[in-house]
């Protein structure tokens, strides 16, 4: 495996006498891919891409599921090479009764690959269980300037108070299910780049919450777009923004765009549904925005902002049109 500091290649069994270090320049390392099946350089591979080489903020959520959609590329192909292994071995077992010589070694040799696939996809669904801590332990040992923290952004970016407002456009404003939603696209400059505030359906950020929301709702043709998981906790965030009058539940007529994620859009996120049992154990799918590429979310919302449409109906050309220089 190789070093993410040094890019030396190393043995497992030089890896184990350095205590997990690069024999090279003892830097730690975090995975092993025999138990893991991933590698250090995958994940910092994975970080490149979510961070758009460096040029995006991102958070550990949007790190875990590009790891998960790199494991779930080699667990595919794992249960595609085992279908055809235990294939082989059926039919090589059938004629190694009736004819035996060539193969009795077919036989041997696919029954070998048999358990060696089987091996490798029960590794990786392993795996896929202990994302989080794998992610938790990278980020202690090799931390990137582009992972948002609530310390980083309360440092560079939640100070700031209302008298910050003056030269925010109040024609539209966009408001999120997550704090950490808000988090993202505001260290991200997303405000700035679409002329569209952005708020927490919880009050977030606390310092300007109050402010903003009073002179949004002074305007009468004010634009509001929702931006939330595809969950029931997303459903109950729509619901409580247009009905409670903390929000714009009262008399005033407000034009209300949902983005998404909602149950009509799922060929935005089809191949990123997450089946997870509730309460009840009944089995529920679930898609957490951060499950879209970082520079794909924004330039999806962007597009659909600018456009006043759902994110489902957005064309790639649009998107890349209002990308705005995030990739």
């Amino acid at each position: 495996m190789k070093c993410v500091n040094c890019k030396k290649d190393s043995k497992k069994q030089d890896r184990e006498k350095a205590g997990g270090r690069c024999p090279s320049c003892h830097h730690p390392f975090v995975t092993e891919p025999a138990e893991d099946g991933l590698t250090d350089m995958a994940i910092k591979s994975a970080e490149e891409a979510v961070s758009s080489n460096g040029s995006l903020y991102f958070l550990k959520d949007h790190l875990k599921y590009q790891l998960h959609r790199t494991l779930k590329k080699k667990q595919r192909v794992a249960v595609i090479a085992f279908v055809i292994a235990l294939l082989i071995f059926v039919i090589g077992l059938f004629f190694a009764v009736i004819k035996r010589g060539f193969f009795i070694g077919v036989t041997l040799f696919s029954g070998f690959a048999v358990i060696i696939t089987a091996s490798l996809k029960n590794k990786y669904k392993k795996t896929f269980d202990k994302l989080d801590t794998i992610i938790n332990k990278w980020v202690t040992i090799n931390p990137h300037s582009k992972l948002l923290t609530a310390e980083k952004y309360n440092a560079s970016l939640g100070s700031k108070s209302s008298s910050n407002l003056d030269d925010i456009s109040f024609e539209r404003v966009l408001i999120c299910e997550r704090d950490e939603t808000v988090d993202f696209l505001l260290s991200n400059l997303f405000h700035f780049h679409y002329s569209c505030p952005v708020l927490g359906g919880n009050g977030y950020p606390q310092a300007i919450y109050e402010d903003m929301l009073s002179r949004l709702k002074q305007n009468p043709d004010l634009k509001v777009f929702l931006l939330h998981d595809y969950s029931p906790a997303g459903y109950a965030f729509v619901r409580r923004i247009k009905t409670d009058p903390k929000w714009f539940g009262g008399k005033q007529k407000v034009n209300i765009i949902d983005l998404g994620l909602n149950i009509n859009q799922k060929k935005l996120f089809r191949s990123m549904i997450l089946k997870r049992p509730d309460r009840n154990k009944k089995v529920k799918e679930t898609a957490e925005l951060s499950l879209f590429q970082p520079a794909v979310l924004v330039a999806l919302c962007g597009a659909a902002i600018n456009e006043g449409i759902a994110m489902d109906l957005v064309t790639s050309a649009a998107a890349a049109n209002n990308s705005s220089g995030y990739g």
